[in-house]
C-alpha cells in the first residue's frame, strides 16, 4: 500500500529575522504616516502603527510584536508629535495618546500572538495526526514482525525528529527489530530497556537507575502476551524534551500492539494448518501402509508357515509355487518401501541426479524388466525402439517409468494391452504409457498428489498411491515434466514422461 505524503507545515522564522522584519514594517508604517500627514491633516494617525504590531504578532510571535509596538510609539513621537524630531512631548494630551497606543498595540500583539500559537499547534497536531494515519495504513500491509517494528520506529522518529527503536522480546531477551532516525543500540540502552520491561514502568534517558542511557523507554505487553519496548532519544538534547510525549507514544504503541497480535494470530493459524496437514499426512500414510502391507506380509507368513509345517508333504512343484508367490509379495513389499523412501528424499531435496545420454529404448526395456512381476496378466507392446536419446539419470527415469507401468496395471482390466511409445516434440524427448482402463475421472492433476488413488473405498487398487507423485518428482528433478490425459483413440489413460534431448 503506497503512502500519501504528509501535509506541509509552515517553517518558523529565525528569531533575528522576526525582530528585523518587525522593525522594517515600522519603518514602512512611519513613511506611510508621514506621506498622509503631508497631504492632509488626519486625526488618529497613530492607528497606522498598530498594523506592524498585528503583522509581527501573527507572523513572528510575542517578542517581535512588542518591539514593533515600542518602535511605533517612538517613531510616532519623534516624527509626528510636536515638537517634531525630538522625544519631548509639548502637549500632555499626546502623552496619553502615546500611552494608549502602546497599550492598544500590546493588547493586539498578545491576541495575535495567541492566535499564532494556536495555529502553529493546530498545524503541528494535524501533521502528527497525518503521520499516525499513514502508519495505520502501512501496518495493514505489513505481515512480518520486523516490518511492523520498523514502520513504528520510523513513525516515532518522524514525530519527535529523534532516533527511535522498537525492541521485541524473543528467545528470552529483547531484540532490536526496528530502528529509525539512525538509532544505534548501545549496551546501556539495552539494559535500560530490559529494566523498563521487567518493572513495567517507563524510564527517562539519563535518569536513575541507568544514568548513562540516552533513550526514553516505554514497555508494552499485548493481549496475546507479546512483549516489546519502544525507545525515543528525546531527553538531554539541545531543543529540550517535548511536552507530554506520552500521548504520541501511546498512540503508536497501540497500533504496534494490534499489529504484533495480528502477526501472532497469523503465525498461530499457519502453525495450526501445518500441524493439521502433518496429522493428515500421518493418517494417510498409516492407512496406506496398514491396508497395503497386510496382503504381502500375510502371504509371506503363510508361505513360510506352510513350508515349515508341511515340509515333507509338499512336492517340488508346490514348493516352487509357494516360494514364487512369497518372492513376488516380497518384491511388491520392497517396492512400497522404496517408494516411501523416494518420496521422503524428494521432499527433503536430497535426490542426487546424474544425467547421461541414454536411448529411450534402453530406458523402456529396463523399466519393463523392473515392473515385470506386476505386468503378469497384461499384454505389453513396447514401441520405444528407435526413440530419441534423452539426457536423464537412467535410474530415476527407469523407476518413474516402472511406476507408470505398475499404475497402468492397477487400473486396467485383466488381459488388456499396455503400450509404450516414444518420440520428441518441441525440443523435448518423451516416453509414453497407454492403457485400456477407465481413464481419468475428471482432471488428472489431483492424482499426482501423495497417497492419491483413482478409486476410493473398498476394492481400491493396491499400493500406497505414490507412483505418479514419485514419477513427477523424479522428472522435475531432471529438468523434465509429466503430462497425463485420457486417450483420444478409445478408453484408457495416456501418461507421458518428457525430458531434455541428449
Amino acid at each position: 500500500m503506497g503512502q500519501s505524503p504528509a501535509p506541509e507545515t509552515k517553517q518558523d522564522w529565525p528569531i533575528w529575522a522576526g525582530y528585523g522584519a518587525a522593525l522594517i514594517t515600522v519603518v514602512f508604517a512611519t513613511l506611510a504616516a508621514l506621506i498622509v500627514d503631508h497631504q492632509a491633516h488626519v486625526p488618529n494617525l497613530s492607528l497606522v502603527f498598530v498594523l506592524p504590531v498585528v503583522l509581527a504578532a501573527a507572523l513572528f510571535g510575542w517578542g517581535p510584536a512588542l518591539v514593533a509596538a515600542a518602535a511605533g510609539v517612538l517613531a510616532y513621537n519623534y516624527f509626528l508629535i510636536e515638537p517634531r524630531y525630538t522625544l519631548r512631548v509639548a502637549d500632555p494630551a499626546n502623552v496619553w495618546a502615546l500611552f494608549l497606543l502602546l497599550v492598544v498595540a500590546s493588547a493586539v500583539s498578545a491576541i495575535a500572538a495567541q492566535s499564532r500559537r494556536q495555529a502553529v499547534q493546530a498545524r503541528k497536531a494535524g501533521a502528527q495526526a497525518w503521520t499516525v494515519h499513514v502508519l495505520a495504513r502501512a501496518l495493514v500491509a505489513e505481515t512480518t514482525q520486523t516490518g511492523v517494528a520498523q514502520r513504528c520506529a520510523e513513525t516515532l522518529s518522524g514525530l519527535f525528529q529523534a532516533p527511535s527503536m522498537v525492541l521485541v522480546h524473543e528467545g528470552g531477551d529483547l531484540q532490536p527489530v526496528g530502528l529509525g532516525g539512525g538509532a544505534v543500540v548501545a549496551d546501556i540502552d539495552l539494559e535500560a530497556a530490559r529494566w523498563a520491561l521487567l518493572s513495567g514502568r517507563p524510564t527517562r534517558g539519563g535518569s536513575y537507575p541507568h544514568t548513562e542511557a540516552r533513550f526514553d523507554f516505554w514497555p508494552l505487553t499485548t493481549p496475546q502476551r507479546q512483549q516489546a519496548v519502544v525507545g525515543v532519544r528525546i531527553s538531554g538534547r539541545e531543543e529540550g524534551r517535548p511536552e507530554a510525549p506520552e500521548r504520541l507514544v501511546e498512540t503508536v504503541t497501540g497500533y504496534l500492539s494490534m499489529a504484533l497480535d495480528r502477526e501472532a494470530y497469523a503465525r498461530q493459524v499457519l502453525e495450526g494448518r501445518v500441524l493439521h496437514a502433518s496429522e493428515e499426512l500421518k493418517t494417510e500414510l498409516l492407512a496406506a501402509v496398514s491396508h497395503d502391507l497386510k496382503t504381502p506380509l500375510s502371504t509371506i507368513l503363510f508361505t513360510l508357515q506352510s513350508l515349515r509345517r508341511f515340509e515333507g508333504e509338499h512336492d517340488a512343484a508346490t514348493r516352487g509355487e509357494l516360494l514364487a508367490a512369497a518372492e513376488a509379495e516380497a518384491a511388491r513389499l520392497s517396492r512400497m518401501v522404496e517408494n516411501l523412501l523416494d518420496m521422503n528424499r524428494i521432499e527433503a531435496g536430497a535426490m542426487p541426479v546424474r544425467p547421461a545420454p541414454t536411448a529411450a529404448a534402453d530406458l523402456a526395456a529396463a523399466a519393463v524388466a523392473q515392473a515385470s512381476p506386476a505386468l503378469a496378466g497384461r499384454k505389453l507392446i513396447n514401441d520405444a525402439e528407435g526413440g530419441p536419446r534423452l539426457m536423464v539419470d537412467p535410474a530415476l527415469f527407469e523407476t518413474a517409468l516402472a511406476n507408470l507401468l505398475d499404475n497402468a496395471v492397477k487400473y486396467s482390466p485383466e488381459g488388456s494391452t499396455i503400450r509404450i511409445t516414444s518420440g520428441c516434440d518441441d525440443g523435448m524427448g518423451w516416453v509414453e504409457v497407454l492403457d485400456e482402463g477407465p481413464g481419468f475421472a475428471g482432471l488428472p492433476e489431483p492424482l499426482f498428489e501423495k497417497f492419491a488413488r483413482g478409486r476410493e473405498g473398498d476394492g481400491r487398487p493396491p499400493g500406497t498411491g505414490l507412483g505418479l507423485s514419485i514419477a513427477r518428482g523424479f522428472l522435475e528433478a531432471q529438468g523434465g515434466r509429466i503430462e497425463a490425459a485420457d486417450r483420444d483413440d478409445g478408453p484408457g489413460a495416456r501418461v507421458r514422461l518428457l525430458a531434455p534431448l541428449a
